[in-house]
Formats: C-alpha cells, structure tokens, sequence
C-alpha cells in the first residue's frame, strides 16, 4: 500500500473510532520475554530472545569500549530459572553475554567482545528479537551520523549515540512504559539517537502539557558513564545492513512518550558527552548552549543570564521540571544552580511557550540531571586544572567530581559530588578582567546532588532527588570606576586590592531544591506523571562604590545588593490514549508555583572604605530595596495529538493561567509609605502544529503557538513612580505579555548529511521594557507592540569514516512600535548580531579525536541608528581547539579556548559601554587551556 493510500485509509478509519473512549492499558503493550537463545553463525552467534504471544519487539543499540549495549524497551523478563540470563565466551571473539532487567519495562543486553566491539545487526520480520553478532579484532573509527534527535545538529564530531534497527515501529508514539517509572525530569531509558529532525528532541514548546518531565537520556551514553565521548558505534555510518531502515528514537513530548519527527517544533537537545566537551574554566553551562544552540545569544562571558535571550525573548530554565527562572529576575544565575558533570542532557524548545507555565517567551530550557544506572555499582571519577596561558598569576584553577550509581531490588541510587576553584581571568592582552561578581573569577563551586527511586510495582515508580549548590567568591581585585570619566572608549580595569575585608556574608549564590515524584504508567488506562517541589535560592553581591554613578549614586554609595526566593510547586500530567490504535491521544493536567522574593541592600561606612584602598567594607546599615512579594500561578491544560498512519501528525491544545501578586504595606528605599494589596491576572493561551513526512528521511513542519510573561514585579515595586499610591490603585500592569509565535521549517537526516532549516516570526502586543528615568534610580515600564523574526540553520556532514564537520547560522532582527505604524529596532541586549557556528573533526587515530571549533558575532547598528543603543556592536571570532585520547579506563581531554588568543568584547559589554559605562567594558577571556581526565570504575 503506497503511503498516500495509508493515508487516505487511516483518515477514514479515524472517522469511525473518533470516539473519546479510553484504549486498553498500557500494560497490554508489554512483551513478556520467555526465553534466550544463543544460535552459532558462520560470522559469530545470534541472540535470540522469544517473547509469549511472539510479538516484536524494539531494540536500541549503544556501545563504549568493548562492551555492545542493546535496550529493548516496553518489555520484561520473565525466564523460568530466574530473570538473568549470562553465558561466557559463547563464540571466538565474544567474552561474554548477559541479558538483564534495566527497569519495569525494559531489558538490557551485554555484549562484551574479547578484542573489540561487535558489530551488531537485528534480523527483521523475526517475532520477538533477533540479534546477530559479529566479533570484530578492531574499533570502528568512525562516530555515526549524528541523527539530529539527540543531540543537536553541528555536533556530531564528538562520536554520538549509537543507532541500532528497529525490528518493528508502531504507527503511533510508544505509550508512557517506555519510560522508566520515574519522575517528570527524569530521562527515559537508553535508546539510539533517531535519524529525523536534527537537534530536535524536546516537548514542543507552545504546547501546555505539563510537567517537564521525562525526556528521554542521551542513548549512546551508558547510565552511570562520563559525559565523553563514546567509542564508536556498533555500524558506522553510512554502511546500514541492506533492507533495515535506521531506528527512531522515543522522546517525550507534550509530557509524554513521542518520536522526535512527530514534533511540529524546533528543539535542541545536548547530551552530557557534549556538555562535558563544551566546559571550560569557567564551567558555565550558559557559554556552552551558545556554542551549541540555534537562536541562542552569542557567550556574554558572565554568570549571568542577562543578555543571552533566545529568538530575541526570555528563557525559562528548569532543573528537572522545577523552575530556576523566578519573577524577580535580580537573581539572574540560572545556570549556576547544578555543576555540568551532574547533567545527563538538556533540552531546548525554541520558541514562544506555556508548556511550564509563564516567562518563556523564546523558549525553554530543561537540564535533566543523571539517572541512576541498573548496575549494581559504577562510578565516575573525574578531575582537572585550568589556567589562563596570557598571564598566570592567580590563575590556576582545578575541579574534582564523583559520581556513584547503583540498584539493588526495587532500589537504586545516584549521587554526584563535584568541587571545583576558579582562578583570576585575564584577556589576550593579559590584563585582569575585573568583572569577578559576574564573571565568575576567583570563585568555589560545591555541588551535591542525590536521587534515591523505588519500584513500588511494575507500573508505578516513586523518586526522591535533593541537589544543592553552592558559589562563593574572594576577590583580590575590584573595578576602577574612573575609566567612565575618560574620554573615548575604554577598556574595563581591575585595582589590585588584596583580599576584601567584608562584614556579613560572604559573597555568592546559594540554591537548594527538592524534588518528591510519582509516575502510575496503568492508572485505568491513561499514564500519570506528578512532581511536588521546594527550592530555595540567595544571591549575595560583592561590595561596589556607586557613588561615582549618575544613576544610582545619589542614594546608594558604597553598598551590595542580597536577594531571596523561595518556590513551592507541582506538576500533574495525564495521557489518556482515545482510540484503540493509540493514534489519538489526550494529555492533560495542571501546573502550580507560589514564591516568595525580596531584596535588600547592605551599606558600608565610606570614609573606612576609601582608607583602605577600597579593600575594608564595614557594614553601617541594612535597608530594604524590593519589598516582600508573593507570586502565584495555576495552570489547567489539555493537549491532542492525532497521528495519521505516522505520515501526518497533526496536534493542538489550549492552556488558561492565572496569576496573583500579593504586597504587604511596605516603605520604599528612599522613605515613602505604599499601600499593599492584591492583584490577579489571567491569560488564555493556544498551540497547534503539523508535521508532514515526505519519506523516512525528510519532512517539514509547521506550528502557531502562544507563550506569556509577567514583568519583574520586584523592578516596579522598588522605586515607584511618583504618582503611586498603592498595588491595588496604582500598580498599570493590567495583563500578561501574551507572545504569538509562528514557525516553518525542514529536517532531513540521511546517511553522511543531517540539516534543518525554520523560519520564526513572534508577535506582542504588550511588549515589556525597563527605562531608566533620570537619575532617580527608577525604572519605568514600557508596554508597546513588538515583532520579532529570524531565521534558523543546521547542518552536519561526515564525507568519510574518520571525518566530520558541520555548523549553525542564526540570524535574528526585531522592532518596537514607536507610534502607529512606526518602528524602531530592538536594543542589542535582547536582539544578537548575526551567530554562525562551525566546527571540523577528525578521529586521528583509534580513540583520539581533534576538533577545531569556531564562533563568529557579527556586526549589528540598527540598535544605534534608532537610539536603542548607546553605541554600534562590532564583530569577532573565537576559535577552539578541543583533543580526547582515550587513556586505559579513562578519557583524557584538552581544552584550548580562544585559540587565536583574539582580543575582543562580548555584545553585552559591549551594549552596555555604549552608554558611557566604560567600567563595564570587559574584554572576553584570552588564549586559556582546560586539562579533565575522567574515569570509570
């Protein structure tokens, strides 16, 4: 039947069972393995595992060192002398093999070669599974094609996840048993990376479901092993077995298990071997996602998120489903809540978004942390140096981290330790880059992470995870303001001081959740997913002398700023299957977050300061600067997805928000009396999207999605206009800011060539802009129509076994309305230059690899010629240099960044020097090398 005709059949059929009836339970897509056989070949052996009704059954291939790892998802051993099967030595060339339960529904098998990797191959059209093996005496040079699922197109030089054949591929997404019984957040079992949609891999993003939930892990990379990257896979590319088409990886989607080419949305999705490749001495994973991700500001350089919009707009940033953004963008350290050895992958929805609730107008990023493995124990070691080459005083840094895993019965565990010590930065020109609060210079990070899971049955999972982070910094330096009084642009400098002498806490950031889950894979019928967490977060600020400051100068002087948050929540998720073919499915669920925020300022004597050279900060008084305030969201939603004959998938859905804000009596920082109250907003948002496959390897994709945000109330609150009385009485804000985002575009993915081409277009009415007014220290809100577009580009190539290359382009252009009709660009701190990203790699030889990666900003003026910025943004390139050998258990990588050792200045330093700060000019990091060794044991 041609797939035209299946078209054409499976409309007519949904015509017929459109009925909202609930399907069978998911427990009925369970395979019962009964028995495993081996079966000698002429070319090595064949495992063979027989299923109860003789059903197929799925299998996603991995491979690390000398070991083959297949997965078979949505089944459970059940052999009579008990539920492992091993057998040693079996054919010439084969060490051993073993067959195991990985969790409730899935099923691992082992294959260690004697002298290398065996090539795999699944025999097709067998019931249950057939798996033929081959010794083979050497590794395969060669990393596969990078199927853009899994991780993002232009990064297939690090070798990806390996890819097996799939001896069956239902015609509708795999129920939620896929999954391993676990937590919204946590990572779906192994499986291959999909060829389809490169980078693509996340829950579309306008889509309301909820919980963040499970996205699935990066396959290739074995629970338990390091981020590196992995040996070679089972085939190389571009050699598939004759008559097998490549496997599609199971990604979840709308909160629920889905292929990634069923996904009308542009997604990213970076696992942790590339995390690992992309950290440097400063271990922030924000500098990362921007060497990696489409649409995603160029590296500011900063541990601040400010600057780094993506598609032009606000991000939202979770850790396992919780929320690390908060209304009270003060905080701004996202990505400085979880240290990158603890991260299994993260997941970028590109674009307008309600899927988690508000503040993710461009989009969502979600950082899955590590799963626990199904071995009894394994752990990871690593440990390194860091140093700038341009000048080495002060500048060695180091870093250790510690990973245990393991299960025992219905038990198992994870937990990662990681310490690691920041030396001084300095440019290529040698100089001390005095931005150290925000730059994350002289600074100790301690990370611990833990996640405890029981199985309480087959179908239902319950998990505890609780991860604190801790950053403190002890400066020696601090800024030397006077180069805002020069004439001419200045380069920012540091003052030597020796180590501050503070009153008080010591400065950094401090974040601690936990995170309770429950997931019921056959609750009559339909799949559950729960969460319940508790977070708490502080920034404390190092001391600067603002007296010099014709903004804040006036009424701050010597002073730092403290901020506190704290967040309550849940996520529910429901999927409800509604027809018995399982294409028609419903999910469905609710959202809530209540937070607390505050913020105040410390002021320090500033005759004691000035006698000590700006070194000795003694503390004089305390005062409040952003009041306490309560924010709170509830979010009810509903999602469809309609699957026809997987060539045409079709989904919509409708997600309706309400929002509360409660403000006690309180005195501003300057002494005026406002009057409290309560105030509710609402916001009904709505998504639809279709994706249209044109063959196995190509198709396109189409989506109308509505995201929304609140201002940072704690900017409104702190220093009012002068007309306002009260929040009830005087406070403008009447709604959300609802964001309309618009998106075309095409994936291909093909033996040797993946890409993917979109082209977005969003949409305001109420755009959301800060002013300073004066010198008064007070911002005023701006609301005005905006529009924002661009255009998005991936591709990766490999032209032969040991090479490959590839890259990203990003180009992105917005507008305010002025007056009707009239518009003026978007300033620079929200709209990038042009981003283009490349990279070439080659395996030199067996377990060696050699990258050469760059990044190009390019030049933008239209923010200056229509004075939303203070000055033009000029272009620069960095190149990167990053080599991995592997050395006995352990992999050994090299960092060079800057390689060029190029003197330049991020865009956001830029941005803001264009307004006569001078003293916030940094110039980016020089020539700097990164030495890590990890192992496993």
């Amino acid at each position: 039947m041609t797939r035209s005709q299946k078209l054409l059949s499976s409309l007519g059929f949904a015509g017929v069972v459109s009925a909202l009836v609930a399907g069978p339970a998911c427990a009925s897509n369970i395979a019962q393995v009964t028995a495993v056989r081996l079966n000698p070949t002429s070319e090595g052996i064949e495992i063979i595992l027989d299923t109860e009704d003789g059903r197929p059954l799925q299998v996603f291939t991995a491979s690390f060192g000398e070991t083959l790892q297949a997965d078979v998802i949505t089944a459970q051993l059940r052999l009579p002398g008990g539920n492992e099967f091993r057998q040693d030595k079996p054919a010439a060339g084969i060490a051993s093999v073993t067959v195991t339960r990985l969790d409730n529904n899935s099923i691992r098998i082992k294959v260690i070669g004697e002298r290398g990797q065996p090539v795999a191959q699944v025999i097709p059209g067998a019931a249950g599974l057939i798996l033929g093996l081959k010794p083979t005496s050497e590794i395969t040079a060669r990393p596969p094609a990078p199927a853009p699922t899994t991780q993002r197109p232009g990064t297939p030089a690090a070798p990806l996840p390996p890819t097996g054949q799939p001896v069956e591929i239902p015609a509708e997404p795999l129920p939620p048993t896929a999954q391993p019984p676990g937590t919204p957040g946590e990572p779906l079992p192994p499986t291959a990376q999909p060829p389809g949609t490169p980078g693509e891999a996340l829950p579309p993003t306008a889509q309301p479901p909820g919980t963040p939930a499970a996205p699935l892990p990066p396959t290739a990379q074995p629970p338990g092993t390091p981020a590196a990257p992995l040996p070679p896979t089972a085939q190389p590319p571009g050699t598939p077995p004759a008559g097998r088409d490549p496997i599609e990886i199971v990604v979840t989607a709308t909160r629920t298990a889905e292929r990634v080419t069923n996904v009308p949305r542009s997604i990213t999705v970076i696992d942790s071997q590339e995390i690992q490749r992309q950290t440097g001495a400063s271990r922030n994973i924000g500098e990362s996602l921007a060497n990696e991700v489409p649409g995603f500001a160029a590296p500011t350089q900063t541990t601040a998120t400010y600057g780094q919009t993506l598609r032009g707009r606000d991000v939202s940033v979770l850790i396992d489903g919780v929320p690390q953004t908060t209304n009270l963008q003060s905080f701004g350290r996202e990505f400085r809540n979880i240290d990158p050895s603890a991260i299994e992958r993260i997941e970028v929805v590109r674009g307008s978004t309600a899927i988690y609730g508000a503040q993710a107008t461009g989009g969502v990023i979600n950082i899955i942390t590590r799963r626990p493995t199904e071995e009894r124990l394994a752990a990871i070691t690593e440990v390194g140096v860091n140093s700038s080459l341009t000048n080495t005083e002060d500048a060695l840094g180091f870093n250790a981290q510690q990973t245990i895993s393991g299960r025992t019965g219905n038990f198992d565990l994870t937990g990662t330790v990681s310490l690691s010590r920041s030396g001084a930065f300095y440019d290529a020109k040698g100089s001390r880059i005095p931005f150290f609060e925000i730059g994350g210079d002289s600074s100790t990070l301690f990370n611990v992470i833990g996640k405890v899971g029981v199985d309480l049955s087959s179908q239902q999972r319950l998990q505890l995870t609780v991860n604190h982070y801790r950053e403190t910094q002890d400066p020696n330096v601090i800024p030397d303001f006077s180069v805002d009084d020069q004439e001419g642009r200045q380069k920012a400098r540091a003052i030597r001081t020796g180590n501050l002498d503070l009153d008080g806490e010591t400065p950094g950031n401090k974040s601690t959740q936990v995170n309770l889950s429950y997931t019921n894979q056959n609750l009559f019928g339909s799949s559950l997913q729960s969460q319940i967490y508790y977070r708490t977060n502080s920034n404390t600020g190092i001391p600067s002398d603002y007296r010099t400051s014709e903004f804040y100068g006036p009424f701050l002087g010597v002073t730092r700023s403290r901020a506190e948050n704290e967040q309550i929540g849940g996520r529910l998720a429901i999927a409800t299957p509604l027809s018995r073919a399982k294409n028609l499915r419903l999910t469905w669920g609710s959202d809530y977050i209540t937070e607390d925020s505050r913020q105040r300022f410390d002021l320090y004597d500033p005759q004691r300061f000035d006698a000590s050279g700006g070194r000795v900060y003694r503390k004089i008084s305390e005062r409040p600067f952003v009041p306490p305030y309560t924010y709170n969201s509830l979010g009810l939603f509903g999602q469809m997805e309609w699957n026809i004959d997987d060539i045409v998938i079709l989904s919509g859905g409708i997600r309706h928000e309400r929002i509360g804000l409660e403000v006690n009596d309180y005195t501003t920082f300057n002494d005026r009396q406002i009057e409290g109250g309560n105030r509710k907003f609402n916001a009904t948002l709505f998504n639809t999207g279709a994706v249209y496959k044109l063959n196995d390897n190509f198709n396109v994709f189409g989506n109308f999605s509505q995201g929304f945000s609140v201002p940072d109330f704690g900017r409104i609150l702190r220093e009012p206009p002068d007309n306002f009385v009260g929040i009830e009485s005087s406070l403008e804000v009447t709604q959300p800011q609802k964001v309309n985002s618009y998106e075309i575009g095409i994936r291909g993915a093909w033996q040797s060539v993946q890409m993917s081409l979109s082209a977005f277009y969003n949409t305001s009415d109420l755009g959301v802009t800060f002013q300073p007014v004066g010198n008064t220290g007070r911002l005023e809100l701006k609301r005005a129509p905006e529009r924002i577009y661009g255009l998005e580009g991936t591709v990766d190539w490999q032209p032969e076994r040991a090479w490959s290359l590839g890259g990203t382009a990003t180009y992105i252009e917005g507008e305010s309305e002025e007056n009707r009709g009239s518009y003026l660009a978007l300033d620079s701190s929200r709209i990038p230059p042009i981003k283009l990203t490349a990279y070439v790699q080659n395996e030199t030889l067996p377990g060696w690899n050699n990258r050469l990666q760059f990044l190009y900003s390019g030049n933008r003026d239209r923010g200056f010629k229509d004075g939303s910025d203070g000055g033009r943004i000029s272009s620069y390139l960095t190149v990167d240099y990053i080599s991995a050998v592997k050395i006995g258990s352990g992999l050994l990588q090299v960092k060079v960044e800057n390689l060029l050792n190029n003197q330049y200045f991020p865009v956001i330093s830029q941005y803001i020097a264009g307004f006569g700060v001078d003293s916030s000019n940094y110039a980016g990091r020089g020539l700097t090398l990164s030495i890590n060794y990890r192992l496993n044991w």
